[in-house]
């Protein structure tokens, strides 16, 4: 004898209880005006030069994901590797100063997209410039910089 469903609503019921959950398990959540997310994003950019400046390293190492990738140089063409985990900034020399501009910043969903000039300067006014692409991913503790590579400006 087949067992029969006296009320859809319940059917209805346990599928709007259930969905939000399995979407928020594929890292799907409610929309974030993008507006809202540029903000964050430019918040972190933010922090990270003043923890630079600051020689924080305890506050930069905030800013990435445990498992980050930092790769630096001239992107490891002469055996340079990638390095893993947390990253403090480099040592500042006295008086060095660094400052970020970003140049296009793309959102999808939980993952971000930040290209930018990082510049660096000497207290006697050399500068170092280098373009970056930041990969920024969005979690419980709000975004964090997953992976990072930094390049020589050519010229």
């Amino acid at each position: 004898m087949a067992v029969r469903m006296r009320c859809p609503t319940w059917l209805a019921l346990a599928t709007t209880l259930a969905l939000p959950a399995a979407l928020a398990a594929q890292g799907i959540g409610p929309h974030t005006p993008l507006s809202t997310t540029a903000d964050a994003i430019a918040k972190v950019r933010t922090a990270y030069v003043d923890a630079y400046n600051a020689q924080d390293a305890s506050a930069a190492n905030g800013i990435y994901t445990p498992d980050a990738v930092l790769l630096s140089g001239n992107g490891g063409a002469t055996g340079e590797i990638p390095t893993f985990g947390r990253h403090a900034p480099e040592p500042a020399g006295a008086g060095e100063t660094a400052a970020i501009r970003s140049t296009g910043l793309r959102i999808y969903g939980s993952t971000a997209l930040d290209i930018g000039t990082w510049t660096t300067k000497s207290s006697a006014g050399s500068a170092n410039v280098r373009h970056y692409l930041a990969v920024f991913r969005h979690g419980v503790r709000g975004w964090k910089l997953e992976a990072l590579a930094l390049v020589p400006k050519a010229g």
